[in-house]
């Protein structure tokens, strides 16, 4: 009967409207620690249409000053604190914001239960991020919050205050059990030539904003790479990208791999990773040459005859409503070895080992902490 015959039609109407439905709520949520990321994702389309991830800065007020930023515009929220000294080390930034109310007040008051996903931006070199992101981080952590932490890195031949603030930072970071970090190099990020989606030029400090965007881009992302970072236990990434390849110009997916390794985003062996997390957006033409099947396929066959490496590997694609044929691959590679990087920094910031030994320059035993975390095979003298 006719009566009878429409019921499933009926069900299935409803749930392909249900499907259809977009959250009015954004799950997701960037926020930027500092002058750098600031000025990163400054004018960022990313966070200005209505199912946007939601956007909050927290900066200090002689950057926002430096910036000419102003708080309180919509989508974006901006945390200024202020201090009665110059914000040049971390161990005063953090100290400071572990004891004002006022901060914590704001920024919990800015987080909020629907929110899930965090990726987080900063510059480590800075004093202000330096101190800022592991009281943040805390916070998320407490509020089992799943976050992402891009992290920038100074290059060891910035000066040594900053590999301080850096070195300090991310000790305390990974003793916090912070999950999945990003770690990208200062120096790298400056080198990095390449092209967007629209074929402009991408350089400099729009590398991360673009990285952050096309992250935000696969929702789920954080609480995958979360999942994964406990299951491996593995906690320090780093990345290797294309971005705006056309396929017509290289010919295949295997060869836009092949340019990842060209400009990497981090000195570190490829070779050591224990994981690799592969994320791919194409256009939606596209989609039927590019499935996951066929992504997962090319990816570990790179893998194992240019690389010569066997490791777990997750490949996502995100496919967009474009008419272009331009591909961007992001590698995330996890578990590599940091002791040569971690050792040479240390040997950098050696005076300040002498002025928190010798002189109580800062506590003992946060910075003996700090540096089993990061150099666990080194004793103490």
């Amino acid at each position: 009967m006719a009566s009878s015959d429409s019921g499933p039609n009926i069900m299935r109407w409803v749930k392909n409207h249900i499907d259809g439905i977009l959250p009015v709520i954004p799950s997701q949520m960037a926020i930027s620690v500092g002058q750098y990321a600031y000025k990163s994702l400054m004018d960022s389309r990313k966070f200005y249409s209505k199912d946007a991830p939601a956007l909050l800065r927290v900066i200090h007020r002689k950057e926002a000053e430096l910036l000419g930023a102003a708080g309180g515009n919509e989508p974006e929220k901006t945390i200024q604190f202020d201090t009665a000294f110059e914000p040049h080390y971390w161990f005063d930034i953090h100290t400071f914001l572990r004891e004002d109310s006022i901060f914590l007040e704001s920024f919990q008051g800015n987080i909020f239960d629907y929110q899930e996903e965090f990726v987080i931006l900063g510059s480590l070199g800075e004093g202000v991020t330096a101190g800022a992101l592991p009281i943040l981080n805390e916070h998320l952590v407490q509020g089992q919050k799943d976050a992402l932490l891009v992290s920038v890195f100074p290059s060891v031949t910035h000066s040594s205050d900053a590999l301080f603030n850096a070195f300090s930072s991310l000790g305390l970071l990974l003793s916090q059990g912070s999950g999945p970090l990003l770690l990208l190099d200062r120096a790298r990020l400056d080198d990095f030539i390449s092209v967007n989606r629209e074929g402009d030029r991408l350089s400099g400090d729009l590398v991360p904003r673009y990285l952050v965007e096309l992250l935000l881009d696969k929702e789920g992302i954080v609480k995958d790479l979360v999942k994964l970072s406990r299951s491996f236990r593995v906690e320090l990434f780093t990345v290797l990208m294309a971005s705006g390849s056309s396929l017509e110009i290289y010919e295949s997916l295997r060869n836009i791999l092949d340019i990842t390794l060209e400009q990497p985003l981090l000195d570190f062996d490829i070779s050591t990773a224990s994981i690799i997390y592969v994320l791919v957006k194409a256009p939606l033409r596209l989609q039927g040459r590019l499935t996951k099947g066929f992504i997962e396929l090319e990816v570990n066959r790179w893998l194992k005859e240019r690389l010569e490496i066997d490791v777990p590997q997750i490949c996502e694609p995100i496919y967009v409503d474009e008419l272009n044929d331009r591909i961007d691959v992001v590698i995330l590679v996890g578990g590599f070895d940091t002791d040569r990087l971690f050792e040479t920094v240390s040997e950098r910031v050696s005076r300040f080992d002498n002025l928190i030994k010798e002189h109580g320059f800062y506590d003992k035993d946060v910075w003996a902490k700090i540096c089993g975390t990061l150099l666990p095979g080194v004793e103490e003298s």
